[in-house]
């Protein structure tokens, strides 16, 4: 076949050597001959596109599905690349091959051989979507984990131009893992599972509550504080009590208070209700149909094999006969308004019985609701005035005082002899003087030199010389430097023997 290019090429530079007068010699144009190919005219349509269309017109592809058609179409388009750029805007509610124009559709392939290059540009929504399809069913790549990252990969590129996005390809995402059998770790940051698994926090807290007595004896009130607890209440409430300006100064009131009503509730809906309390605020995990890939065009061919798909412990996948089930909440994962009554109801009457200088205008709560808040509130507050920490005052001026009739009551419990043997000098040759500067007297001192040089201290009235030599000399090593061991002797603490020893050779 001739190259195009090269014919017209060839054309346009005859008629420049003659003047531009390419196809007359008698008559002079003032401009060069418009030679297009025939790709470029706007009737031209590729051979792959009337195939394509002509797929649709078979008498087989009458009893298809549009699913079914879209995908034959893309198997049949899957490598096929255009270069004819759409500037106009394409929208459809389920987009695929059909609903575009011929223009749209040479549009769409121009844009779909850039994104497989690497260039995501912002384009009509429509079009994406097409390609999400094309991703999802297969088309243009190997179905599994490397699908799975160029779907994740499109999307979070192409979200900043179209975030209505997230709201498909979010739960497309865990169908894709789900429906291949790829590891629970690609889908779980696209479930709700910490929702869930808060739930599952009040619904374990629900049933321990209902094991209670139901009425707690007056005098034996003990807090219910349990952080958990109280962080799944807060995150599945409308009312955030971790954000409230009471939570910031009393954390610990609002969270005993707050677990405390919880269980009375719970034993209220027990006795007086249909369903427990866990169960009226986020109903209870249950199987129900599952549709794979909700709002995407997706036809799988075959049916998939019977299977059950544990997810994570809130969500299981079953199938059968082609039939998927998922058995989980259904709560849609949204925070409760009802339970954001009942914590903002706790946190206003706290505040008024803490006399705290912000209250909060009551919002109508219903009366029982208000007289467990209140009971719960009185309880924690009697516990806690009667757990408060004992505040002892030492009044200084008072020691000496205090000093001075423990000397007398010491003095007053010496036998005579004692008292001769203390103040009478010992007369030995070796006997050491009392050392002024520390403010020990001769025995004292003496005591400490037996003690330093390894003799036992076995002086009359050991016991008031170790007294009086420690609370000497605390200021000197900040501790005391002698103590008694198991056979009743004092001993010097080795850890200051060469401070003691210095201090004494200081005359």
């Amino acid at each position: 076949m001739p190259d195009v290019d090269a014919i017209i090429e060839q054309i346009l530079a005859a008629s420049r050597a003659k003047g531009g007068r390419a196809l007359s010699s008698e008559r002079t144009y003032a401009d060069e001959p418009i030679l297009l190919r025939g790709s470029q005219l706007g009737s031209y349509l590729p051979e792959p596109i009337r195939e394509m269309r002509a797929l649709a017109r078979r008498p087989e592809a009458r009893a298809w599905s549009d699913a079914r058609l879209f995908v034959e179409q893309a198997r049949l388009m899957a490598d096929y690349v255009d270069d004819r750029p759409y500037e106009g805007e394409f929208k459809s509610y389920f987009p695929t091959y059909e609903t575009m124009d011929n223009r749209q559709l040479r549009g769409y392939f121009t844009w779909r051989a850039r994104v497989r290059s690497g260039e995501v540009a912002q384009t009509s929504a429509s079009f994406a979507y097409v390609y999400l399809y094309e991703l999802l069913n297969g088309i243009g790549v190997e179905p599994g984990e490397q699908a799975f990252r160029e779907i994740e990969a499109f999307w979070q590129t192409y979200r900043a131009f179209e975030p209505a996005m997230d709201r498909y390809v979010r739960p497309w995402l865990v169908d894709y893992v789900v429906y291949h059998d790829l590891p629970p770790e690609l889908a779980r940051p696209y479930l709700n599972t910490a929702h869930d698994r808060a739930v599952g926090v009040l619904s374990r807290a629900d049933a321990e509550a209902r094991m209670q007595p139901k009425a707690r004896r007056r005098g034996a009130y003990k807090p219910a504080a349990n952080p958990e607890l109280f962080g799944a209440l807060d995150s599945l409430s409308t009312y955030r009590l971790s954000e409230s300006r009471l939570f910031q100064d009393e954390p610990d009131s609002l969270t005993a208070v707050t677990c405390g009503v919880f269980a009375q509730l719970a034993r209220y809906y027990h006795g007086s209700r249909a369903q427990g309390l866990t169960e009226s605020l986020f109903g209870t995990r249950h199987p129900m149909p599952h549709l794979m890939f909700a709002s995407a065009v997706f036809y799988p061919g075959t049916r998939h094999a019977d299977t059950v798909y544990e997810l994570d412990d809130t969500c299981r996948y079953l199938c059968r006969n082609g039939i998927w089930t998922c058995d989980a909440l259904h709560d849609g994962g949204a925070r409760s308004a009802k339970l954001g009554q009942i914590l903002h109801a706790i946190d206003q009457r706290l505040r008024t019985a803490l006399g705290y200088p912000h209250p909060l205008k009551e919002r109508g709560d219903p009366k029982y609701l208000a007289r467990m808040i209140d009971r719960e509130i009185q309880g924690y507050l009697e516990w806690r005035a009667a757990h408060a920490p004992r505040r002892i005052e030492i009044d200084l001026s008072k020691l000496d005082g205090i000093r001075s009739t423990a000397a007398e009551t010491r003095e007053a419990l010496l036998v005579d002899e004692e008292r001769e043997e203390i103040a009478a000098p010992v007369e030995s040759p070796s006997e050491p003087e009392g050392h002024e500067a520390l403010g020990l007297t001769a025995a004292e001192s003496a005591l400490l030199r037996d003690l330093l040089d390894g003799r036992p201290g076995t002086a009359s009235g050991v016991d008031l010389l170790v007294d009086a030599i420690n609370e000497k000399l605390f200021d000197l090593v900040g501790d005391t430097v002698l103590e008694f061991d198991e056979t009743g002797s004092p001993a010097l603490i080795a850890d200051y023997a060469d401070d003691v020893r210095e201090a004494l050779a200081q005359k």
